[in-house]
Formats: structure tokens, C-alpha cells, sequence
């Protein structure tokens, strides 16, 4: 089918929905409400002409390669060549399917603007085609509204990218970190209160139960286990969120939980790599900046991410930390010590990698945004994940701007895509012909 005929194939169910009201809205002051209700009117067939333009019209966004300094920055990567992800006719013949801008899109895991598709996230569909979706507490009040949020995204996704679904994702931790906090849902305790017993089977039960009530609600992919050390059970940054101090006790949890969630069809996303329990610095507001060697981080905190690799962890997420006796210009998000050099090649992880939230304020108060891009894409950083301030649509269209100068190639955005598609195909989200 034409990409024009699949646009307002999807335009016309995004705006259908859109109207629908497919979710029940969070209580609001009484302009809010007001400027709700208008939104649930019938929409005036002659602006549907207007919706659709809007919908595919690339926002401008400020040309920031022209300072000489960073562009020499940008350039010193642009000749790098990393590995390749192993050819399967299945993962090209989907790719082939894709224009450039849905490729980038699909390097992207996005925020929903409000609680129905209509609301933003079906023009971001038609748009750019980002990899999928993470859910907060303000796009839902119930469980219903979760289920028909996600099922209203995924039929929105079948129209646009055909075959290929959306990744849903949650940060369904335990304790203090819990999307759904539902009267019917089982919230579990933190990961520091489990680890007390000592109990890998208690630690598999616990795992298969929250992967399974996220399956119900239609998300597919969870930004959990944390598996940064820390011995505290207290409120900072990891605090409770860990499992514990010690390497090889954490590490006897990790194997049964990844095996429960993999039993459960749900995608689990190790975390903070190489290990944020270093520091109680939040890097949402500052760059920690830490001494660890790489001999202390190989002997205590690559240990359970380690072992997640050999058990087969679909996915990875960095951690944005600077280790300055390691890579003392880049944190490890952006760092090629961290990235190709340990993570690809001495760790041999061939999965996913999954970017911390790109908003976060350890990257944006230190590293100009097309610099990270490049860095992100060159050094295959697979899902960047966006969670309140910038707009994918603009970041696209930033990402064609630096190909069209030379900074990135399509091969750059290629690679990244060989891996999401094979993780979606393993997770049953790949179905018909591309």
C-alpha cells in the first residue's frame, strides 16, 4: 500500500479515536475540564484537511551545527565503524519496509502526551513511527484505561507500520517505583525488602507476578530489574531500588528473574549499566562524576550485569555516569570505552542498549543535543528514551540534518533498528508481511 494511503489510513483512526475518548481523563481545575470537553466534539469535516497536514508537518528546529568547536567534536566520531548486527532476511525485509524518518523513529521510545492516542500520540505515529511508548501515572486513573490506551496504540501502529508493533513500556520496579498502583493490581515490595529473604525462588515468583499483570494491561516491556549495588535500604537515587551490597548474592536473583519474565512474554531491561550504586548523586539533576577504576568496577559492579548477559537479558539500559579514570570525557551513555569496548565486545552483549531518559539533566547541562545524538546513534545506542521536554518529531528531523551533512549515515540508523526489530520479533511483535 502507498505511505500516503497508510498515513490517513491511520490519520483517520488517530482522529477517530481522538474523539472517542478512550480513556477516562485524571480530575482537572475547571478550564482544563472545559477545554477537555471541547476536545470530545465532533470534528468539523472540513478541518480534517488541517489535521492532516499537521500531522505530518516537521516542526523547525534550530540549526545547532554550526559552531566550529562542536562540529570538530561531532566529526572526530563520524568516521568511526562499529559491528554490525548479523543480516536475517526477516529483520531486512522490514527494514526495506520503513522510509528513513520511521528508521529513525524507530531508534525512539516516547511519552504519551495525555490518556487517549488522540491526544498527540497518533500524529507522532503517522509522523516518525518511534519504537513505541512509556506510560505514566497521568495516563491512566484504572487498569481499563491502561488497556484501552495500549490496545488503541497498537491498533494505531498496525496501520502505520504494518507488521510491526509498538514496544509499551513501564517502570514497574517494586516499592517506591511503581507505574500502576491500581486497588486491584499487586504491588509488590522494593527490590531491597524481597532481597532480605535470600530466596531466588521468591525473587522468580515476585518477578511472575508483576510481569504478568503488566501483559494483561497490553505493556510489553518493563524498565526493570535494577541491578546496581547498593547496600542501604534508604531514598536516595537507588537506595532501596537495589537488591543489595553484595555482587554474587544479587547475582543469584537475576537468572530466576529474567527467567519469569521471559516466561511471561514481557521484555526486561536491565539497569543502571555499569552500575549507579557507585554514587548517591541523581543524575536527573547532575552529572555524577565518580573514581571507580575498571578493575573495581569489573570485580564488584559488572558482576550481575554479567551474569544477566549470560542468562540472555533482552535489554540493557546505561546509566549516565562519568567515570573519570575510565572515559574522563564522556558518561557512559555516550562513551565508547563503555559502549563498544565493554559492553559489545568484552561483554558480548548483542541485545538491546536503552538510553536513561535523554532529558536527564547529567546530558543536557553537559553535552550539546546534536553531539549526543551522534554519539548515541555512532556508538549503538539502540532506544533513546524521551520522557518530558523534547519532541521526537524535532529530533528526527535533527538526526536527517546531521546525515545530510555528514555527521550520521543511514547505516549508523540501520544498525540500531537490525536489533529492535529482532527484539520485537522475539517478543512476538513482529506478524505478516512487511
Amino acid at each position: 500500500m502507498p505511505r500516503a494511503s497508510l498515513m490517513r489510513l491511520a490519520l483517520q483512526a488517530a482522529i477517530c479515536l481522538l474523539f472517542a475518548g478512550c480513556a477516562t481523563a485524571a480530575p482537572e481545575d475547571g478550564d482544563a475540564a472545559q477545554k477537555r470537553t471541547e476536545d470530545r466534539r465532533p470534528a468539523d469535516p472540513a478541518l480534517l484537511p488541517v489535521l492532516a497536514e499537521q500531522s505530518v508537518r516537521r516542526p523547525s528546529y534550530p540549526r545547532l551545527l554550526d559552531d566550529p568547536e562542536q562540529s570538530g567534536r561531532i566529526a572526530a566520531v563520524s568516521s568511526t565503524v562499529p559491528p554490525r548486527p548479523p543480516t536475517d532476511p526477516q529483520i531486512e525485509a522490514y527494514l526495506e519496509s520503513l522510509t528513513l524518518r520511521q528508521r529513525i523513529g524507530q531508534r525512539f521510545i516516547v511519552p504519551v502526551a495525555g490518556t487517549r492516542v488522540g491526544d498527540g500520540a497518533g500524529h507522532v505515529m503517522v509522523d516518525v513511527a518511534p519504537a513505541g511508548f512509556i506510560l505514566y501515572p497521568w495516563n491512566y486513573r484504572s487498569a481499563d484505561d491502561v488497556r484501552r490506551l495500549t490496545g488503541s496504540l497498537q491498533f494505531v501502529a498496525s496501520h502505520v507500520t504494518p507488521g510491526i508493533s509498538l514496544l509499551v513500556c513501564a517502570d514497574q520496579e517494586g516499592g517506591r517505583v511503581a507505574a500502576f498502583r491500581f486497588a486491584d493490581f499487586v504491588r509488590l515490595p522494593s527490590a531491597a525488602a524481597l532481597a532480605r529473604f535470600d530466596d531466588p525462588s521468591l525473587i522468580r515468583s515476585a518477578a511472575h507476578v508483576t510481569a504478568r499483570q503488566l501483559g494483561e494491561l497490553g505493556v510489553n516491556m518493563n524498565l526493570a530489574p535494577v541491578l546496581d549495588l547498593y547496600g542501604i535500604a534508604d531514598d536516595t537515587i537507588i537506595g532501596d531500588r537495589s537488591f543489595g551490597a553484595d555482587p554474587h548474592a544479587v547475582s543469584r536473583f537475576v537468572r530466576p528473574y529474567l527467567d519469569a519474565y521471559r516466561e511471561s512474554g514481557i521484555i526486561a531491561t536491565a539497569k543502571h549499566f555499569p552500575g549507579h550504586g557507585v554514587t548517591t548523586v541523581d543524575s536527573h539533576h547532575a552529572l555524577p562524576v565518580v573514581s571507580t577504576t575498571r578493575s573495581d568496577l569489573a570485580a564488584r559492579d559488572l558482576v550481575p550485569f554479567r551474569e544477566a548477559i549470560d542468562a540472555d537479558v533482552p535489554a540493557i539500559m546505561t546509566g549516565h555516569l562519568l567515570f573519570e579514570r575510565i572515559d574522563p570525557f564522556y558518561p557512559v551513555t555516550l562513551s565508547r570505552v563503555f559502549l563498544h569496548d565493554l559492553l559489545r565486545h568484552e561483554l558480548g552483549f548483542e541485545g538491546v542498549v536503552v538510553t536513561d531518559g535523554l532529558e536527564m539533566e547529567a546530558l543536557r547541562s553537559n553535552y550539546s543535543l546534536p553531539e549526543t545524538l551522534v554519539r548515541l546513534f555512532k556508538f549503538d545506542v539502540d532506544l533513546i528514551l524521551l520522557y518530558r521536554d523534547y519532541r521526537v518529531g524535532e529530533l528526527a528531523d535533527l538526526v536527517e540534518d546531521l546525515i545530510t551533512r555528514g555527521r550520521l549515515t543511514e547505516d549508523d540508523v540501520n544498525r540500531g533498528v537490525r536489533r529492535v526489530l529482532a527484539l520485537k520479533r522475539d517478543y512476538g511483535l513482529l506478524g505478516g508481511q512487511p
